[in-house]
């Protein structure tokens, strides 16, 4: 009988892993972005971070 086959494992976007006046610090994440992990965003001294400090890599194949 053939052999079953994975499931198939959603992938995101890469992300830019640099900022301009901060860091991004991805987790749990290998070459490749997939469903399940994340990115955390973190501003230099002096700086506010706009929006989410993470971003989560979803079953649609979307970051959060």
């Amino acid at each position: 009988p053939p052999w079953p086959c994975p499931p198939a494992v959603r992938t995101c976007p890469k992300l830019q892993l640099s900022l301009e006046n901060g860091q991004v610090t991805p987790g749990a994440m290998e070459r490749v972005p997939v469903e399940g992990t994340w990115a955390e965003f973190r501003c230099d001294p002096g700086f506010r971070l706009v929006g989410a400090a993470r971003s989560n890599c979803t079953k649609s194949g979307k970051w959060s």
